[in-house]
């Protein structure tokens, strides 16, 4: 059995190296450091739990990883630090683990709706290097999280088909194929608001050649969990008019259909991409069509110029995301 998990691991996570950067939350080079990290994912359980591996090579190129536990429950509590989250894998080893957050959770403080409960997601934040998560890859039958140094103050879920264990792996493989970056992000952030549990963040606004600047503005709505990037644009000596439509062409080929979604002064433009236009967008751009009040202005990027600025914003807005 060992084997056989070990082998669909290793042939996953060749298929993940064609596209690897696509389906990182985030990948870049800060420091020296490199910071990669995934997209959480809800893993169903008598205790729901959301999922998100991160990993930080270090200059000497070690990696240590950080897996985030985000816990579902009607209640909520804070994880003393160094509580034990204890796995069991499907070939019967034990890996422990203490949970390192020592702060508050920012992940929807105040709770969210599911139907008509108010859940909240308790975090628990456990380092582990790569020799046990390479042992929590091969499969989990079971975890015990300690969320309180009481009798009664653990939380036990047993996986029947490896639920748990097959995002973990998942993740991982997504980690171990994402190219190392070699530029220094740096620091390109604007500004950075907190209220009631939600965040506003702005990224600095960036020209990508003579025509056209780039800013992206980041929310976090604690109230529901959810977030989204704000795309302005700058087009100068351009109005782009209301519901005007703005056309991004990849590098392969597809096209992703955006707006102008206010009516604004002339120049500016807001656009609201999804994660998926994003992620497509990162991958490479060959052209952008404007539909302005007179005509259509159409940039070429041969230099893959926007992809590499928008890269530069997006990575910038992921160092201060609650999620």
């Amino acid at each position: 059995m060992k084997k056989i998990l070990i082998s669909a691991i290793t042939m996953f996570m060749a298929v993940l190296m064609l596209d690897a950067q696509s389906q990182l939350r985030y990948n870049y080079r800060k420091n020296g450091y490199i910071y990669s990290g995934c997209e959480r994912e809800r893993v169903e359980g008598s205790t729901p739990v959301f999922v998100k591996l991160c990993r930080v090579m270090f200059p000497d190129g070690q990696p240590v990883y950080q897996l985030n536990m985000y816990f579902e429950e009607g209640t909520a509590w804070k994880m003393p630090k160094n509580a034990p989250l204890t796995v069991r894998t499907v070939d019967g080893r034990t890996v422990i683990l203490k949970n390192s957050a020592d702060g508050p959770n920012l992940v929807a403080p105040s709770g969210v709706m599911r139907g008509k409960d108010r859940v909240y997601l308790n975090c628990g934040e456990y380092y582990l290097e790569e020799a046990d998560l390479k042992k929590i890859a091969t499969g989990i039958s079971s975890m015990d999280a300690t969320k309180r140094w009481t009798s009664d103050g653990v939380i036990k879920v047993t996986y029947k088909a490896n639920e748990l264990g097959s995002v973990i792996a998942s993740q991982y493989g997504k980690l171990k194929a994402a190219p190392r970056p070699s530029a220094e992000l740096g620091n390109n952030m604007k500004s950075l608001q907190d209220q009631h549990g939600s965040r506003l963040a702005e990224t600095l606004s960036m020209k990508i050649n003579g025509q056209l600047s780039a800013q992206l503005v980041y929310l976090y709505y604690a109230e529901s969990d959810n977030e989204s990037i704000d795309l302005n644009l700058y087009l100068a000596g351009k109005t782009v008019p209301f519901g005007a439509s703005v056309t991004v062409v990849t590098k392969n080929g597809s096209i992703i259909n955006l707006q102008q979604e206010k009516e604004l002064t002339a120049g500016r433009i807001i656009c609201y991409p999804t994660q998926e236009q994003y992620r497509s967008m990162l991958k490479g751009v060959a052209s952008i069509r404007i539909e302005t009040s007179t005509s259509q202005t159409v940039i070429d990027f041969p230099d893959n110029a926007f992809s590499n600025t928008l890269s530069t914003l997006y990575n910038s807005l992921m160092t201060v995301a609650i999620l």
